[in-house]
């Protein structure tokens, strides 16, 4: 093989690993971080929210244990009074210690599920009508004390109708590692390049094509939110139908500041690990087919990031058993000749030790910008979860089709050590 089809080869496995879309909206991200750092603004007039203007709504399921440490970090930047947790039929101590702690609760029995929840506590506390914007909230979840601060000056843009928070995995010190850190440090990763790559360059104001505002520590506009259908039938989760429902409708722009921040919980045991990620899969497929393809930017860059990633999921899969066939029975070229590029045949092991090089060089750059060393050493296992992840993906793509679901849920078990002692820093 020439140089020049090793490097067109290295070209070819950077980008089914990287990714052409990543590549763009990193330019667009630049594009972004350099016009609000360097060229002068005229700012308008200010039509800043107030804190008072402001609920926040906490979904809960049998969430005592992780429920106090979420709403003390709440009460630092808005009174306990403006707090409404949805107790979604749970059997524990949730809606005691909700009340104990000054918030409003709503106790719903039976169990309806979570978009439910919060669709039911919005109408029952009509809080579309009492304040300008609501904050919705997970109860595994720990808010920045100066979240406010970054993510209400974003609405003094009228456009502006939803703020999407920028989400940490809480991070726990230990001195050796562990296997429930594994998830942690994978999704550590996920989340910075996720955030820093697509949601920076989604939301800013020239694109606008963001398809996700998580369901943490997202801020809505109640003007829009009373135009969107919160519960909507047969889906597995709210959070990629509201943010849709904000694109398809045109209600307005979806706005992310990096600053305004929130810790969240990763789930530590695998059972747990694979049934959040199918949930999130699911109900993303399933808003998929619930919306359609319509016309406009939006679907113009979503389109393309779903193509690659299911491309990925397919070519991740397959190349491991390509690499095996190769080890046991002396298969050593796949089954298909680059003659435009000049590459001839190329061996699995070969993609395979590029894949995972690329892999683990992203591992070490978010381990140096996070300065979370230990991710080196759970990084080795990176790629394992990565087939996890394409396997589930395209799973979910099967199961979308017939699938229907009530909307009920089962939180995942949670790690008492997390949820007791001080605040991590954000």
């Amino acid at each position: 093989m020439t140089d020049q089809a090793i490097i067109n080869l290295a070209l070819i496995v950077l980008s089914a690993s990287l990714g052409l879309n990543i590549a763009f909206w990193c330019a667009i991200g630049l594009l972004r971080f350099i016009a609000e750092r360097f060229v002068s603004h005229h700012p308008q007039p200010s039509t800043r929210l107030r804190v008072a203007d402001v609920a926040a709504v906490i979904p809960a399921y049998n969430e005592e244990v992780a429920l106090p440490k979420c709403i003390r970090a709440l009460t630092k930047i808005m009174p306990a009074s403006q707090i409404y947790v949805a107790s979604d039929g749970s059997k524990d101590r949730t809606v005691a210690i909700a009340r104990w702690l000054g918030c409003q609760v709503l106790d719903i029995q039976p169990n309806r599920g979570k978009a439910q929840a919060l669709a039911l506590a919005i109408k029952e506390h009509r809080l579309c009508d009492a304040y300008e914007a609501v904050l919705i909230h997970d109860a595994d979840s720990e808010i920045d004390p100066h979240y406010l601060d970054h993510a209400l000056p974003l609405f003094d843009d009228p456009e502006v109708v939803v703020v999407a928070g920028h989400v940490l995995s809480r991070w726990q010190n230990q001195r050796c590692p562990s296997r429930g850190m594994l998830f942690t440090a994978y999704r550590t990763r996920l989340y910075r390049i996720v955030q820093a790559v697509f949601q920076f360059g989604q939301s800013w104001k020239w694109t606008s094509v963001s398809y996700i505002a998580p369901g943490v520590a997202s801020i809505y506009r109640t003007s829009a939110l009373k135009r969107i259908n919160i519960a909507a039938p047969g889906l597995v989760i709210e959070d990629f139908n509201m943010t849709f429902e904000v694109q398809h409708k045109r209600l307005g722009r979806i706005a992310y500041s990096p600053r305004a921040r929130c810790l969240t919980e990763d789930p530590f045991r695998l059972t747990d690990y694979r049934k959040q990620v199918s949930r999130w899969y699911l109900g993303f497929w399933q808003t998929v087919w619930r919306h359609g393809v319509w016309c406009g930017k939006f679907w113009a860059a979503l389109g393309p990031i779903l193509i690659e990633l299911l491309i990925f999921c397919a070519f991740s899969l397959i190349l491991p058993v390509m690499a095996v066939l190769q080890l046991a029975f002396g298969i050593d070229s796949l089954a298909f000749s680059l003659s435009d590029l000049s590459i001839r045949p190329v061996s699995p092991l070969y993609l395979l030790a590029l894949f995972l090089s690329f892999d683990y060089a992203l591992t070490m750059l978010v381990a140096v910008i996070d300065r979370r060393f230990a991710m080196l050493v759970y990084g080795i296992a990176f790629p394992a979860l990565r087939l996890l992840d394409a396997a589930l993906f395209l799973g979910a793509l099967l199961r979308s089709f017939s699938y229907r679901s009530e909307g009920r849920w089962i939180s995942p078990q949670r790690r008492r050590e997390a949820f007791v002692g001080s605040e991590q820093r954000l």
